[in-house]
């Protein structure tokens, strides 16, 4: 299917975006999102011109449609992007990393929530397997729990 390799490519390229987070200059959070965005809407330009080309045209605006469109620009666009580019700042890439598969435990929850979606075991099974995975990914190591706690007792 398309689609999934579609999205097996750009979780390849978000690993690698959570990879080089490390490197980023010294700028303001705000600022190196504005500039991220930036670039990705210039690198869509092309794609927007082709889809155009080929007939694709946006209905008129709604105001369902425009609400939507406000709240997937603040929060999953900036809110999210920015803690997240925060927790790797602050936890780094591989503590961070295994957070991301939350992101289809939660599209389910409010798939349910707010389109009716009828929950069903296939949910259930995702959530343990998701949460159990994170969970045990995000664990810390006995050593390394001791190497922190005798950092922590060095400072006193």
């Amino acid at each position: 299917n398309a689609g999934d390799i579609v999205v097996i490519v750009a979780i390849g390229i978000y690993g690698l975006y959570s990879c080089v987070l490390r490197l980023r200059p010294g700028m303001a959070p705000l600022s190196f999102l504005a500039v991220t965005i930036s670039i990705g809407a210039i690198l869509l330009i092309p794609f927007t011109i082709a889809e155009y080309l080929l007939g694709a045209r946006l209905t008129p605006l709604t105001w369902p449609a425009a609400a939507a469109i406000g709240y997937v620009s603040v929060f999953p666009s900036i809110i999210a992007y920015l803690g997240f580019n925060r927790g790797v700042q602050l936890i780094g890439a591989n503590r961070a990393g295994p957070f991301l598969h939350l992101v289809p435990l939660f599209g389910a929850a409010l798939a349910i929530v707010f389109l009716g979606e009828r929950p069903g075991l296939h949910h259930l099974i995702g959530a343990v397997l998701i949460v159990g995975g994170v969970l045990l990914a995000s664990r810390q190591s006995p050593a390394a729990v001791g190497n922190r706690v005798a950092a922590e007792r060095s400072l006193r």
